[in-house]
């Protein structure tokens, strides 16, 4: 027999597993609700304005109240996209993970290859991404523990920036780095030559709907790395970002910058 007091440890680890599963349900619960919640009067300011916007029109009205309601309505869609990017980065720490053993070159190339297609996608010039030059590292057969599907959203996040941030270079590179780490970690890198920004606001980058660039510029919410950063910490790993310094005289942005995920390796 056991000393008395003593707790059976199986049983201390399925009351931990049922509280934390009744905390995602109940997490779940609350993003449901306030998806519902925030979406209705948002659909019904967007239907109204709509109905206000031809009955001012129909009224020969000055062109500038066209254009306030106009700017009213862009507003209303960019709220919606931002709560769906909020619902989003709430379900990133609910999404069960799934460790497995995930080679990393294969990972490399199946992510580019979705960041290259959506690079190309509608509204995008489809020639564009074919000028982009890119380094791939000897990842022999290098493998991370990690959870595959969460891995590609983490890579797809991060090229994703890589290859918008690089459209206004002219000669366009990105360099995908993997390394093995003497602590028993991988690191992946990728680096870009793309328009940088200034190294004291690295960590901004990390933080909801934070932009260092105007969205007139760069589109976007400002969530993809916030959303990177929560699956990778999920995964048991680690991601930083780096400015590409500038050569002397030149911009205080840099040139380009390379991000870091560092990973468990596959047996570690």
């Amino acid at each position: 027999m056991g000393e008395a007091g003593s707790t059976d440890p199986g049983a201390e680890r399925d009351r931990l597993q049922a509280e934390l599963q009744a905390l995602r349900q109940e997490q779940e619960a609350f993003l449901r609700a306030v998806s519902h919640d925030l979406r209705a009067p948002l659909r019904h300011i967007l239907a109204y304005g709509r109905l206000v916007r031809e009955l001012v029109e129909e009224s020969n009205a000055d062109p500038e109240a066209l254009q306030f309601l106009d700017t009213m309505a862009h507003s209303g869609l960019q709220l919606g996209e931002m709560i769906d990017g909020l619902i989003q980065l709430g379900r990133a720490g609910l999404a069960p993970v799934q460790p497995q053993a995930v080679a990393v070159g294969e990972a490399l190339r199946a992510a580019a290859e979705a960041a290259l297609a959506a690079a190309a996608g509608p509204g995008a010039s489809s020639a564009w991404p074919a000028t982009v030059q890119w380094q791939w590292p000897d990842c022999g057969g290098m493998a991370v523990r990690a959870d595959a599907a969460l891995l590609h959203e983490v890579l797809l996040a991060v090229l994703d920036n890589a290859l918008k941030f690089s459209r206004p270079v002219a000669q366009p590179c990105i360099a995908l780095q993997a390394q093995p780490l003497p602590d028993g970690r991988v690191e992946i890198g990728v680096r870009d030559n793309g328009v940088g920004f200034v190294p004291g606001r690295a960590q901004q980058l990390f933080g909801v709907f934070q932009r260092l660039h105007p969205v007139s510029q760069f589109p976007g919410l400002g969530l993809g790395l916030a959303r990177a950063k929560r699956f990778v910490e999920r995964m048991d790993g680690e991601i930083g970002i780096d400015a590409v310094p500038a050569p002397p005289g030149g911009s205080a942005e840099g040139q380009g910058c390379r991000v870091r995920i560092v990973l468990p390796a596959a047996g570690a």
